[in-house]
């Protein structure tokens, strides 16, 4: 994992690891980690998230499945902890259809949480490239992408990109972001 951390910092990119269990927490903060993300499937872990509120990290949450009432729980929660965080929009679909991504959610956790930044994560074809640029112009400002290598041993699931779809993708994100313009409401 070490090396893992290293290699990314070495190339100027903010580390960020999802813990699924509180010893995982601890982990992340001796690996120096930057950010520390909560999976969907754990954002009503509240063990794990007090946990996690007790390491000065900047936190990302994504919001797959999670009710209305469920955000602004975990929302008051980390606001009364004077955490800084994000909060993502997923569907824990893998892979999500277009039809299925709702992308409209965007608007409604950016008018709904003002002044907490709201990204997307995607879990689509890896071929699609064109959403990304519909949640940068929704007001996205974090992405998340699962992206992998194929092996002899392993193949990509359904989800991951390689690394010319991740190219494309990025690609069309920064068309998106040069269309869109500048946006002063940046994460770290």
């Amino acid at each position: 994992f070490k090396k893992i951390v290293n290699e990314v910092k070495k190339n100027k990119f903010y580390s960020i690891c999802t813990p699924f269990d509180e010893n995982s927490v601890d982990l992340l903060s001796d690996l120096k980690i930057d950010i520390i993300k909560i999976a969907s499937c754990s954002f009503n872990d509240w063990f794990l998230l007090e946990k996690i509120v007790t390491k000065n990290k900047p936190i990302i949450a994504s919001t797959a499945g999670a009710s209305e009432q469920q955000i602004d729980n975990v929302v008051s929660f980390l606001k009364n902890r004077n955490k800084k965080f994000a909060l993502m929009h997923c569907v824990a679909e893998y892979p999500t259809l277009n039809k299925k991504l709702n992308l409209n959610r965007l608007g409604f956790l950016i008018n709904k949480y003002k002044n907490i930044q709201v990204g997307y994560s995607t879990h689509e074809d890896p071929k699609e490239i064109n959403n990304i640029a519909v949640a940068i112009g929704m007001g996205a400002t974090i992405f998340e992408k699962h992206i992998g290598l194929s092996t002899n041993k392993y193949v990509l699931n359904k989800y991951s990109a390689n690394y010319l779809q991740t190219d494309n993708w990025l690609s069309n994100a920064r068309k998106a972001l040069l269309i869109c313009g500048n946006k002063k409401n940046i994460f770290i």
